[in-house]
């Protein structure tokens, strides 16, 4: 008895100094990817890379941040499905990638081949940018109410632009036309180029606008900055009222960017990220580089994450109904 009482007693000191299984080890342990479905270049792969280098010295791993371009991020999500659901994969979703594009994909009938609420899990968003409402130097309003005002006075008379159908620019200006009770005709472009051009010829009388855009158009004196589409004035542009200040609250044309990982990875992980990503975000020199290029960042839990994600199908599934939108299938 006493030697098997020895041997359990050796046992458990073994036990006891052995190696945890690799599941059990501390996240992350290992370099992190980051899938971003944009090229190199731009606010969306500014923000991506700057979060990385902030991250990957908080959690004392590299963040490897690849570009997956293409395809409404449709490249980028199928990568990110062929790794593990462990959490080392991150990818960098939008607004347009991760809701908009879906809800419009329902409407044509074409679903999308992934599901963004059940294939992917919300981590933290990142920040996001507001869109501005712009006029041209020839349209007679000085303000949003002024183009309100304008637009009753004249239904169906003024014209906005965008660069495309359903695109956030196009919709953000339908969405001024429901909040408003005003009717203006769009006319698509083939890309923001060419309805910039629109907006200083007086071809249109206003468009939904990005903020960097928008503001370099009234530096040039070729347009007017009317309100930001946003519940916040933004820091790019502090002194633009917002659209809920001219009388229309509730209004939000916010874009913004965030960062998901593949379904079922583990919670702890999950957390994991989202706290080292709601950390960095206080630090003033990542502040002050995404300040620069337009951005505010903007930073959630998982839980707030996924029911910003719910209220935004319920938003914009409301707002394609309304519209009747047209698409030449």
């Amino acid at each position: 008895m006493k030697f098997l009482s020895t041997c359990a007693v050796l046992l458990a000191a073994a036990f006891s100094f052995a190696p945890a299984p690799a599941g059990a080890q501390a996240f992350p342990n290992k370099p992190i990817r980051f899938i971003v479905p944009y090229p190199p270049g731009g606010p969306t792969d500014l923000t991506a890379r700057v979060y990385a280098d902030k991250i990957s010295r908080e959690l004392g791993q590299p963040v490897v941040v690849e570009n997956k371009p293409g395809a409404q991020g449709l490249p980028a999500v199928q990568q990110l499905m062929q790794q593990p659901s462990d959490g080392y994969t991150m990818y960098f979703g939008t607004l347009s990638t991760q809701v908009v594009a879906h809800v419009i994909n329902a409407y044509r009938k074409a679903p999308m081949a992934y599901d963004a609420r059940r294939d992917l899990t919300p981590v933290s968003l990142l920040g996001s940018t507001s869109l501005v409402i712009i006029a041209g130097n020839a349209t007679p309003a000085s303000s949003l109410k002024e183009l309100i005002a304008l637009a009753k006075a004249q239904p169906g008379k003024l014209n906005y632009g965008s660069d495309g159908i359903a695109s956030l620019t196009h919709l953000g200006s339908e969405m001024l036309n429901q909040a408003a009770g005003i009717q203006t005709v769009h006319i698509p472009y083939k890309g923001t180029a060419e309805f910039t051009q629109a907006i200083i010829s007086g071809d249109i009388q206003f468009a939904t606008s990005g903020s960097i855009g928008a503001l370099n158009l009234q530096k040039a004196g070729r347009a007017k900055l009317l309100a930001v589409a946003s519940p916040r004035r933004t820091a790019l542009i502090p002194d633009v009222p917002t659209v809920a200040e001219a009388g229309y609250p509730g209004f939000d044309l916010t874009s913004w960017f965030a960062v998901y990982v593949k379904a079922g990875a583990p919670q702890a992980n999950v957390q994991t990220l989202a706290a080292a990503i709601q950390k960095v975000a206080t630090d003033p020199d990542l502040i002050q580089r995404l300040n620069t290029a337009g951005l505010d960042v903007m930073t959630n839990t998982p839980e707030q994450f996924s029911a910003l994600m719910d209220a935004e199908f319920r938003k914009w599934t409301t707002v394609i109904d309304k519209a009747a939108l047209k698409f030449d299938n």
